[in-house]
């Protein structure tokens, strides 16, 4: 099915002659002759464009890397604004003077925001591209500590590239992510849905038994080390799974008070 928004990023990169990974962000915006600002803001500031009519000049304004906030997390972010510029809709509303603040990284229930957070992983991870990468880790098949690895290569954040890992249907998989000690959203390949693996109501603590509410509960503790992982019963997680165990690996992200999950089928 065609998806618009991939089209649109892939055209992008292929016109500047940037078909390849890593892409850099920067790059594309000193291309588009777009200014960037680069700034110690708050921690709750990630990003913003702006469009200066006398100057008929657009400019980033983005928080710089540091502490949680990552090189990745800052590139997904400045792709998120990119797509405020380049898809159309976006675009015209800042040309008539319309600003906001972004959330990015898949944080935001606003459509809006969902659009550019789109736009952000087709332009840093294009899905032929992506799956490309996967190859490197055994013949595609990873661990949240492979993900974390590829974020790295890519210069993007690990919570996108979970999520685009679930999109590859590379095999079963769900990407949960869960802030101060609630789901807050869940990514699921096509697989996990055939064998209803998929949903978790959001805004609701992890279920006992599970991994990630033992590392939640390490965190409020302060006993907290890293990632732990097991096996864990797929009706801990899910009503009515088609699968009887899955694999848990359950990680804080670094210096956020967050934690990124992935479940596959154990086989």
């Amino acid at each position: 099915m065609p998806r618009p928004i991939a089209e649109l990023a892939e055209g992008i990169l292929r016109s500047l002659d940037m078909w390849k990974v890593p892409v850099n962000p920067l790059d594309i915006a000193c291309q588009e002759g777009i200014l960037l600002k680069e700034g110690s803001y708050s921690d709750g500031f990630d990003a913003r464009i702006e469009y200066y009519a006398d100057h008929h000049v657009f400019c980033i304004f983005y928080a710089q890397s540091a502490g949680w906030r990552t090189e990745g997390r800052v590139r997904f972010t400045l792709s998120h604004e990119l797509g405020h510029y380049f898809i159309e809709e976006h675009r015209q509303r800042l040309l008539t003077g319309k600003v906001h603040d972004s959330v990015s990284d898949f944080r935001s229930c606003d459509p809006v925001e969902i659009q550019a957070d789109e736009f952000a992983a087709d332009l840093l991870m294009p899905m032929p591209l992506f799956r490309a990468e996967l190859e490197r880790f055994r013949s595609g098949f990873c661990t949240l500590d492979d993900l974390s690895t590829l974020a790295t290569h890519l210069g993007t954040s690990l919570t996108s590239v979970g999520r685009r890992y679930c999109e590859s249907d590379r095999e079963p998989c769900t990407i949960l992510f869960s802030d101060s000690g609630l789901i807050r959203w869940s990514h699921s390949s096509e697989d996990m849905k055939r064998k209803s693996l998929y949903f978790y109501p959001y805004n609701n603590a992890p279920p006992r038994g599970s991994k990630t509410a033992a590392l939640w509960e390490m965190i409020h503790n302060g006993t907290a080390t890293g990632k732990i992982e097991g096996s864990v019963a797929a009706n801990v997680w899910f009503d009515m799974p088609r699968a009887r165990y899955l694999w848990e690996e359950a990680r804080p992200l670094v210096n956020t008070g967050r934690v990124i999950t992935q479940l596959t089928i154990e086989s």
